[in-house]
This record gives C-alpha cells, sequence and structure tokens, in this order.
C-alpha cells in the first residue's frame, strides 16, 4: 500500500478553507479509497479534523484508513492533529480509536459552521492524535 499525491491545493480557496493535501490511496496499482489532509490549527479544523479518509465500500474491511494515517503522518511529519468522526460512524471510530487518538468531546456543529458538513451532520465526536 502507498500514497501518491494527486493535489496540493492553496490557491483561491473559498472563504474559512485553509491549504489542503489530496492523496490517493493505493493497493496493488488499485485506488481504493483518498485521503486528505488540511493545513492549519485546531481551532479551524476543530469539528472537520485535520485528516479526512474515504475508502470506496468494495475495499472497506481490511484497515486501509488507518494504514493511510500512518503513511500520511510519515510523509508530512506532524505531531497532534485534530481527529472527528461523526458519532454514527462506527468505521472511522474504529480507525480513530486504533490510532490511539485521545476522545476530547462530544459537540454539536457550530450553525455558522453548517455549510460545510452534510445535512445529516449535527455533531461530531472530537479526538487528538498525538504521535
Amino acid at each position: 500500500m502507498h500514497l501518491e499525491l494527486l493535489e496540493y491545493v492553496s490557491h483561491n480557496l473559498p472563504k474559512g478553507f485553509t491549504p489542503y493535501y489530496i492523496y490517493e490511496i493505493r493497493v496493488d496499482d488499485k485506488e481504493v479509497g483518498r485521503v486528505t489532509f488540511r493545513e492549519g490549527t485546531f481551532q479551524q479544523h476543530y469539528f472537520d479534523g485535520h485528516i479526512g479518509y474515504h475508502i470506496e465500500p468494495e475495499f472497506r474491511g481490511h484497515h486501509y484508513a488507518y494504514q493511510a494515517c500512518l503513511l500520511l503522518q510519515k510523509e508530512l511529519g506532524f505531531h497532534q492533529v485534530i481527529l472527528t468522526c461523526d458519532p454514527n460512524n462506527q468505521a472511522s471510530l474504529h480507525t480513530i480509536e486504533k490510532l490511539g487518538a485521545k476522545y476530547l468531546e462530544t459537540k454539536t456543529i457550530p450553525a455558522n459552521q453548517r455549510r460545510f458538513f452534510n445535512r445529516d451532520e449535527k455533531e461530531k465526536m472530537i479526538f487528538i492524535w498525538e504521535i
């Protein structure tokens, strides 16, 4: 498994966005998903987290999101990041726990940030991952 940088987005960002990296997660020359790393402070990413990932349905259950987070940390060298997940997203919660991230709290997404989330997302579980 390896990560392939697709894009670093740093210009002409919408208001409220920080620069971010998009990586393809590849296993045996197949794209199995993507992982994104958002630059910025804890306050800027308290509800969306520094890291986001998506694994295609047919490749789930192989711990690819977990492995991608570890590879991302080696690639970028960060030491502390905020990770978040919807309380109903058991797969993401399992990944975050497997990384050893410390639970901070569950909070309702503030109204002024709702535009960045899906309509059904109301609250986030918030963790800190220290390496």
